[in-house]
């Protein structure tokens, strides 16, 4: 029962801080929640997170750098926010889907 509480607790506040906070966080979301679900087929777990976080982290750099975006920490937060939710509905599940999505829109 716990384990079903806390993966509501994840993905119920996860999109709600993310509504708060605009529509680029959902992209982010959307895009780790994805990259997770993917790289963990092939990578493994710790792979999967390496992968995904270097995406996410990558992409605040570049948005630093090249001065075309903004670099903001909320959008690592909605990356973090992505993975969890991913890690935990792939564990939910009796048996590893290769690809998974989330619409948030």
């Amino acid at each position: 029962m716990s384990k079903y509480f806390v993966l509501f607790f994840v993905l119920f506040f996860s999109i709600v801080g993310l509504a708060v906070t605009g529509y680029d966080k959902f992209l982010h979301y959307s895009v780790s929640y994805t990259a997770f679900g993917l790289s963990s087929y092939l990578l493994g777990d710790t792979g999967g997170f390496a992968f995904t976080a270097l995406l996410g982290v990558g992409k605040e750099v570049w948005d630093l750098i090249s001065g075309r975006g903004s670099a903001e920490v909320g959008d690592l937060i909605a990356d973090f926010a992505g993975i969890a939710s991913a890690y935990s509905f792939v564990h939910s599940l009796p048996f590893r889907p290769i690809i998974i999505f989330r619409w948030v829109f």
